[in-house]
């Protein structure tokens, strides 16, 4: 099998940059975790949609905006009858294989579409209030919490992974846009960037 390659690959330079002595934030390309798309009908989906999490060893989110995590496995809600299930496993699509029919729901593995991109660190929530036009307050956005936005003219899925740690889902043809953005708006703190 032919390994996915990095759009990143050749500019990721690591290494400490910008401003102060101690950098405020770290930068990173998670690289190896899955992404598969179920959708399917509006009539039928909040049933199957459970059923699928089961399958997939994961829970529905319990709400739109927040993501389910589970010991691997995590459930966000893309989109009407859309759900993401996320995981450090590259055989995750084949947990659905013959499980469901058509009418249940469309499987789609899309993670060669998708870069990911974590930032860290105190300043992380300043850096992407540059860009982000989703209120990054922890009273607003908790831990768990996703948001769909546009950051840098690319439709991008923010997810906050921890008080100070966010994850950007972003289309893998703006990615070195995004990037560039990233590492720019981060210089006035002081960032690392990380393997």
């Amino acid at each position: 099998m032919v390994e996915a390659r990095s759009q990143l690959a050749g500019r990721i330079k690591l290494g400490r940059y910008g401003a102060g002595k101690t950098p405020q934030v770290t930068l990173s390309e998670v690289r190896g975790r899955r992404i598969v798309q179920a959708a399917g009908w509006p009539d039928t989906f909040d049933v199957v949609a459970r059923q699928i999490a089961k399958v997939a060893g994961g829970t529905v989110p319990g709400t739109f905006g927040i993501a389910a995590v589970a010991d691997t496995v995590t459930a966000i809600w893309a989109g009407a009858e859309r759900l993401w299930f996320t995981a450090n496993d590259p055989t995750l699509m084949s947990r659905f294989d013959g499980k469901f029919t058509d009418e249940d729901a469309v499987f789609l593995d899309i993670s060669d579409s998708r870069a990911i991109l974590r930032i860290t660190g105190l300043k992380a929530r300043n850096v992407l209030a540059k860009g982000v036009t989703v209120d990054m307050h922890t009273s607003i956005f908790p831990v768990q919490a996703i948001a769909h936005t546009m950051v840098e003219h690319a439709g991008v899925l923010v997810h906050r992974v921890g008080p100070e740690a966010f994850e950007l889902y972003v289309p893998r043809s703006y990615v070195v846009n995004l990037w560039h953005w990233l590492t720019e708006s981060a210089a006035e703190f002081g960032y690392e960037v990380e393997e």
